[in-house]
């Protein structure tokens, strides 16, 4: 099982969404509304405008080569728009 930690721009919502549910990944915890900087900034304001969400999900081995691919896809269809995924190993779950 792995730990992905995914951090999208808020227009990308309903495509991340879409994919969580096709992979019936049942185990996450999201945030709406975050603000950052990575490449663009994204402060929620006038300056600013715009919004991160992010999702922290347990992903089983067998969904993690089709999760990665799916994320790149999305990633390619919208060069515009920013989103990142982090891969980090889960050990141990208690």
């Amino acid at each position: 099982m792995y730990l992905f930690f995914i951090v999208y721009e808020e227009v990308l919502e309903k495509e991340v969404m879409v994919i969580v549910e096709e992979l019936h990944i049942d185990r996450y915890i999201q945030w709406d509304r975050v603000k950052g900087k990575w490449k663009e900034k994204h402060m929620g304001n006038h300056v600013w405008p715009g919004l991160y969400h992010c999702i922290l999900a347990l992903i089983e081995k067998e969904k993690e080569q089709e999760f990665k691919k799916k994320i790149d896809t999305l990633r390619k269809r919208f060069p515009a728009d920013e989103i990142w995924l982090w891969k980090l190993s889960l050990k141990e779950i208690f």
